[in-house]
């Protein structure tokens, strides 16, 4: 199974915190696990500011190899990849326990 890093973050992404939270990625990226996640259930507002970092974080993890993945849920951050028509460019997934994860093996036909 592929490790997974999780970012969790919680109140506002907007100009005052997005320079934070885009250094903590960039500390995160040289010990990230081949999955990152970065939970967003929590955010009550993004911004645009917001949004570039979570776009810089695409293109970092992606670069290295790495896959990025986004728990949105509140309706602000839906909305703002929806409207600046990112919505498809991110790996959105509903929890934590739908993580990418390889398939089971089926032990049943292996050993047959």
């Amino acid at each position: 199974m592929d490790s997974v890093t999780l970012c969790a973050v919680g109140g506002e992404m907007d100009y005052l915190t997005a320079d934070a939270f885009r250094q903590s990625l960039l500390e995160a990226l040289p010990t990230a696990g081949a999955v990152v996640v970065v939970d967003l259930s929590q955010v009550t507002f993004v911004g645009v500011a917001g949004l570039r970092a979570l776009m810089e974080a695409r293109s970092w993890f992606g670069h290295s190899g790495r896959r990025l993945q986004l728990i949105t849920g509140p309706r602000c951050v839906d909305r703002l990849l929806e409207v600046a028509g990112h919505a498809a460019v991110f790996d959105v997934i509903p929890s934590l326990a739908a993580v990418a994860r390889p398939k089971p093996l089926d032990l049943a036909r292996a050993s047959a």
